[in-house]
């Protein structure tokens, strides 16, 4: 199993020495493949494991009262799915797969082991859970405070820029890897308007579309429209996405 991209995610933001390195390489796992639509992680549960996705794209959801679905999270290859049960008695979400994903298992007394053993990364870690605390504060306020139009053009930003660092690709074009409905449960409006609103981007020439593959034409104007800022969601030494 490879941690390569979750090494290079970390190295991006912190300072890991060779040592450090060589201790997560060390580090015991378990492969699993999970299907689209399968859970890895289910809310309530209490995990003793900790689940690095290393192919594939997943989703963190919750299930409300009247059983609708509100996706709060999107994970790319390299990103941690639960880290929060390392801290937490029981996990309060559930992660769903959206594609094919294979996933790498650690034990969480291992990987709490390390960050004790290994500061620096323990110090990447906290880092980490600080740029998906920054990211949910985003999500926030694009439900909340952000009309459609605004609300997709800042989302098609976060999944360029995001695939951009987990894929280490140039430039912005991309494949969508969600569906209108799953756009839907992300920003909180009807498959339908999520197609009309895609629709008008395209026809105000801010992307081009075949099938999912998303071209963006004007990044400049696209950053605008959806109220996206170029730091955000970067790494603190990355700097290149917003030009």
């Amino acid at each position: 199993m490879s941690l390569q991209k979750f090494i290079d995610r970390l190295r991006r933001h912190s300072e890991l020495e060779e040592g450090d390195i060589a201790r997560l390489k060390a580090l015991e796992s378990v492969a699993r493949v999970v299907a689209p639509g399968d859970f890895s992680v289910r809310d309530g549960t209490s995990p003793t494991t900790c689940s690095l996705l290393t192919s594939g794209v997943a989703a963190s959801h919750k299930i409300v009262g009247n059983g609708g679905r509100q996706i709060v999270g999107v994970f790319f290859a390299g990103e941690l799915l639960d880290f929060d049960g390392l801290f937490l008695p029981s996990i309060d979400f559930n992660v769903q797969a959206i594609s094919e994903c294979t996933m790498s298992r650690f034990h969480c007394e291992d990987l709490m082991e390390v960050i004790f053993e290994h500061p620096a990364i323990g110090k990447a870690l906290f880092r980490e859970t600080a740029l998906n605390a920054s990211i949910s504060r985003e999500w926030m306020a694009n439900l909340g405070r952000r009309d459609s139009r605004t609300k997709i053009a800042y989302l098609l930003c976060e999944l360029s820029v995001r695939l951009s660092h987990s894929q280490g690709a140039e430039g912005h074009d991309f494949v969508l890897p969600l569906t209108q409905e799953q756009i839907s449960d992300i920003i909180g409006v009807t498959p339908m308007h999520v197609s009309r609103v895609l629709k008008e981007l395209e026809n105000d020439e801010l992307i081009s579309r075949n099938r999912r593959m998303i071209e963006v034409i004007d990044w400049e104007m696209l950053t605008s429209v959806g109220d996206f800022t170029p730091r955000y969601p970067q790494m603190p030494d990355d700097q290149s996405t917003g030009s």
